[in-house]
């Protein structure tokens, strides 16, 4: 008999027709299934957003497997599930590049204004009148990287490309990178030009980019967001790009997704864009790959290399 899992995110084509095929996959994206097929499950395909709080892990009695479609996981109940003894799995690595090219992307958006001189055109106004607006470079720069996981890194190698110092703050001091080491993020948003979060979330990082953060990096400073929205202070980061205490920011993540404040979505200097860092073709495969992977060799009783060691 097949085990009985239970998908909660979309899948790519390909791998999702595998699954089907390997499990008898109960696909349920926007809610849960009957008290009878969760009574079932003996394994769930979440992600970071949804993740697996308490109150779904309750309905799940069965439940051995938790699989994450990506890398985060700050919404699973760890505790619970090492109560449980419930193994979790991520995507390591999936989708390190294309998170960091889109906080490069996310810079040079806002720093160089393209979606705003995009609209220009759009709007017709180039016919009649010279384009006002005047963007800053990202060559040159002093950039702060909050995070040296495997983002924080593969961000650092593409930022450094444009001639810019790289300096980073994070939990320890990395002694197989080249980057410079601020222990205080404070101290590193004082000294950045740009400072751009690679960090996981977490109750340890929730907030930790405060108003005093965010009012250190300047005027002409930006803040890029791609690691988790609630580690930025939403409320004192408006605040400041309303008052122009900081140039602009990129956020690919926010507080309470997928709700996004009005007050953001009015303001000029900022671009944004729905928690797709990862959402290409390319990573979207590896993910759902790394996904397959750990379901079969769970079910074959086989070690998980992409086990997450509670």
């Amino acid at each position: 008999m097949k085990p009985n899992i239970l998908q909660l995110v979309p899948m790519n084509k390909s791998i999702q027709e595998q699954i089907n095929q390997q499990f008898t996959n109960h696909i349920h994206i926007d809610d849960l299934p009957s008290a009878d097929i969760l009574s079932k499950v003996e394994a769930v395909i979440t992600n970071g957003v949804i993740g697996a709080p308490t109150e779904m892990l309750d309905q799940l009695p069965k439940l051995k497997l938790i699989t994450v479609h990506g890398v985060g996981y700050d919404n699973v109940n760890i505790e619970l599930i090492k109560q449980r003894n419930i193994k979790l799995s991520i995507a390591t690595n999936a989708p390190t590049q294309d998170v960091a090219d889109m906080a490069i992307g996310l810079l040079l958006d806002v720093a160089r204004q393209l979606t705003l001189r995009d609209q220009f055109i759009r709007a017709g106004r180039w016919e009649n009148e010279r384009c006002p607006y005047q963007g800053n470079s990202v060559s040159n720069k002093k950039i702060g990287i909050m995070g040296m996981g495997p983002i924080g890194r593969a961000i650092a190698q593409r930022i450094a490309a444009f001639d810019n110092e790289v300096s980073y703050t994070a939990r320890h001091q990395h002694t197989d990178v080249q980057w410079n080491f601020v222990p205080s993020l404070l101290e590193l948003a004082k000294q950045s030009d740009i400072l751009i979060i690679a960090a996981s979330g977490g109750d340890n990082s929730r907030k930790a980019v405060n108003k005093e953060i965010i009012e250190a990096i300047g005027e002409r400073g930006f803040l890029i967001n791609i690691g988790r929205g609630v580690t930025v202070d939403e409320e004192a980061l408006i605040e400041c790009l309303q008052q122009k205490k900081i140039a602009g920011a990129g956020l690919d993540v926010f507080a309470n997704e997928p709700h996004v404040p009005q007050a953001l979505k009015d303001l000029p200097n900022i671009v944004m864009a729905p928690h797709s860092a990862g959402a290409t073709y390319e990573t979207s495969k590896k993910i759902a790959e790394k996904v397959l992977n750990s379901l079969e060799l769970f079910f074959a009783g086989k070690p998980l290399p992409d086990e997450v060691k509670l």
